[in-house]
């Protein structure tokens, strides 16, 4: 009877074990349940996913037939019904709803959904369109008003207009100038750094790039070839030169980048170079087999080759000709961003990749060449400021440079040292 017993122990602390792994090791979990807020009832679908770089949660909350689906990133240690109370507002009459999740912990990680009928937008960029609505909105005890207002003061810094409240942690901010490269970054104490790589104003930089945490440029000292190579570190502000064996045309161009390295072709000397960064090397490839990759790596003809074909790195599932570009972002973040033309402008939606839902406005920006995904912020340029947009705060300035607005040339990036 007591070897019984103690099986048996042995046998519930196994399954507790087994139990304890599954949970501690799978990768995510789906729950519905309802929330009720003064008799409206809440249907939440919630799926969660957890990877060893970030944990996130899905949600479609849906009410009357209207579903607001969203996402948001929080590690939560795998809990689950995190989403504890909404806020719900409607108008009689109308197909007018809005929704504010409110989180464990009463946290809010992005502002009040609401619909019209047609289309889903966030409370920040309808805010004094409806006199209710704003009334309500101000009643929401867990509701704070300035996170999703910018009212940053700038500062003039390296002659550059920052915003240093609103810069994000340990994200690092990049662009050139005429002699060299400004790192913009919180983490430094002078928050700007401007690198001198050349003794005179170079305005064309075509073969300047961006690659990972380097800036890898060529010796603009020189006229029409060269042998050495500028790398920049954006974190640590090192800037070493490496040298190549064979002269380089400056009638070169940039073809792409790949797992970190870049990939230029010589037009002149019908040549290939891959330069790596963090090695500090630039190879010559066979001038037999011109590299090509657009998913995955092939060969080109010379001819291809001087036409300027460029690499395609940035592939999308998703199709709709309304959108004049649809981007998707690094797979762990999940969300399709799809640009719309409106008059000289563009405005700018977002939805997530799973099952392609929850269409919604984010902002709107006056050009679509320089835009950047870091984790789930969105960078842009916008006329002569950097911009930046994530769900916990909105849309939110971060520089002005005047030279923006006028040279189209620029490379522009955004590194961030951690997820």
């Amino acid at each position: 009877m007591r070897r019984l017993f103690f099986m048996l122990v042995i046998l519930f602390l196994f399954y507790l074990g087994i139990q304890f792994a599954f949970y501690w090791f799978s990768g995510g979990q789906d729950n519905v349940y309802e929330i009720t807020d003064e008799g409206a009832t809440f249907e939440v679908s919630e799926k969660s996913n957890f990877n060893l770089a970030l944990n996130s949660y899905d949600y479609d909350v849906t009410i009357d037939d209207t579903t607001f689906s969203f996402k948001i990133f929080k590690n939560y240690n795998k809990a689950s019904k995190v989403l504890e109370k909404i806020e719900y507002y409607t108008e009689e009459d109308t197909n007018f709803k809005c929704i504010l999740p409110i989180f464990k912990d009463d946290e809010i990680f992005l502002d009040m959904m609401c619909y019209d009928g047609e289309s889903y937008n966030y409370y920040f960029n309808i805010k004094g369109k409806n006199e209710n609505l704003d009334k309500f909105v101000s009643s929401i005890e867990e509701y704070d008003i300035n996170q999703f207002v910018d009212d940053a003061q700038k500062q003039i810094i390296e002659e550059l207009n920052v915003l240093p409240e609103n810069l994000v942690e340990h994200h690092y901010i990049s662009f050139n100038n005429y002699r060299g490269v400004y790192i913009v970054s919180d983490s430094f104490n002078s928050r700007v750094y401007n690198i001198s790589l050349f003794n005179k104003d170079v305005y064309k930089q075509e073969l300047g790039q961006f690659v990972d945490r380097y800036y890898v440029i060529p010796d603009y000292s020189k006229e029409h070839e060269f042998n050495e190579i500028e790398v920049v570190d954006l974190v640590s502000l090192d800037t070493k030169t490496i040298g190549s064996d064979h002269m380089i045309s400056f009638d070169s161009y940039i073809q792409g980048v790949v797992d970190n390295k870049v990939y230029l072709y010589d037009k002149d000397n019908a040549v290939q170079y891959e330069i790596d960064p963090s090695k500090e090397t630039i190879v010559r490839l066979s001038s037999n087999e011109i590299k090509y990759y657009d998913g995955q790596w092939k060969t080109m003809t010379q001819a291809e080759a001087n036409d300027e074909k460029k690499f395609i790195t940035d592939k999308v599932d998703y199709v709709d000709e309304q959108y004049v570009r649809i981007d998707k972002s690094h797979d762990d973040f999940g969300y399709y961003y799809l640009y719309k033309k409106n008059g000289n402008k563009y405005d700018v939606y977002r939805m997530s990749t799973q099952d392609n839902k929850g269409l919604i406005y984010i902002f709107t920006t006056s050009s679509l060449n320089y835009i950047r995904y870091v984790e789930d912020y969105v960078y842009y340029i916008d006329g002569n400021q950097v911009k930046v947009y994530n769900d916990k705060f909105g849309v939110r300035r971060l520089i002005e440079y005047n030279e923006l607005n006028f040279n189209k040339d620029f490379n522009f990036n955004v590194f961030a040292t951690q997820w």
